[in-house]
């Protein structure tokens, strides 16, 4: 029934399984995850916050506009053995400027650099492939990442969950580009 709905206006809805993702430059160069993520199983698509003021005028409160906030993305990716992504996203730290404690110990101190920040770009497609919304995050750092958990009662596949902060995004919708700085 409410594929009926679809069909008698015409129009075909945006899909959330039609997606790909793609990490691009800086700190991803040189990984598998270079190309688009075929493993990739599940985006947060951007999302902003607009913070308020709050001021008192006697008996009552009025809120005003402030600062604009991107919040946090997440990616779950499935881990193949090939390309291997638990791999990839070690790579990706170690370009940022990660180095652990035995590496650290023999090399100029230093921590991760925002220069080495890179684009997340979310594509959602039509049943052909074509993009319908591109969103590309600008100077993406990774923020968290989680390698799963292992269960000998599931058969699931494992999984890694990772977290991006970045600056701000621009929206590609094809007939008009948003927040393209």
């Amino acid at each position: 029934m409410a594929n009926d709905f679809w069909t008698s206006a015409g129009v075909e809805p945006k899909r959330k399984y039609r997606f790909k993702v793609q990490l691009t430059s800086g700190a991803a160069t040189g990984t598998a995850l270079d190309d688009v993520i075929w493993f990739a199983k599940t985006v947060n698509k951007p999302e902003i916050t607009v913070n308020t003021a709050e001021t008192q005028y006697l008996g009552h409160k009025f809120y005003y506009p402030g600062t604009v906030e991107w919040n946090e993305v997440s990616l779950t990716l499935v881990d193949p053995v090939s390309p291997d992504a638990a791999n990839a996203t070690l790579q990706m730290l170690t370009n940022m400027g990660y180095l652990g404690p035995k590496e650290a110990k023999d090399a100029q101190p230093q921590t991760i650099a925002k220069n080495q920040a890179f684009e997340v770009v979310i594509t959602q497609i039509d049943s052909n492939g074509d993009p319908q919304e591109t969103w590309t995050l600008k100077n993406a750092i990774i923020i968290k990442v989680g390698f799963g958990d292992l269960d000998y009662s599931s058969e699931d596949l494992s999984e890694i969950e990772l977290g991006f902060r970045y600056d701000w995004a621009t929206c590609d919708t094809g007939e008009t580009q948003f927040f393209n700085q």
